[in-house]
């Protein structure tokens, strides 16, 4: 599940979501904060005198971001890593 305003779309440049992944939730399930599914999408919004915009094949790279329902609130976590670089020590006779 997922919800949006048409007009939310209308008012994006030439009134298209362009593919755009969005994050799907169960209602029916015990825990309706968990993301089930991914769907990337496209969608159209026009009115009478619209110029129509054609969608096309998705050919580019994937957009890493992902539109979230309200419904889910992820947890963020963060990971810090340390790298460290040796010598070679000379070996001694």
């Amino acid at each position: 599940m997922y919800e949006f305003d048409v007009a939310y779309i209308y008012f994006m440049n030439k009134h298209l979501l362009l593919h755009k992944w969005i994050a799907l939730s169960d209602p029916n399930s015990e825990n309706f904060n968990e993301v089930t599914a991914y769907l990337k999408l496209s969608i159209s919004v026009s009115c009478t005198g619209d110029e129509q915009i054609q969608i096309t094949d998705d050919t580019g790279p994937d957009d890493d971001k992902v539109m979230m329902p309200t419904s889910i609130k992820p947890e963020y976590y963060q990971v810090a890593f340390r790298f460290y670089k040796g010598e070679k020590l000379p070996i001694m006779d």
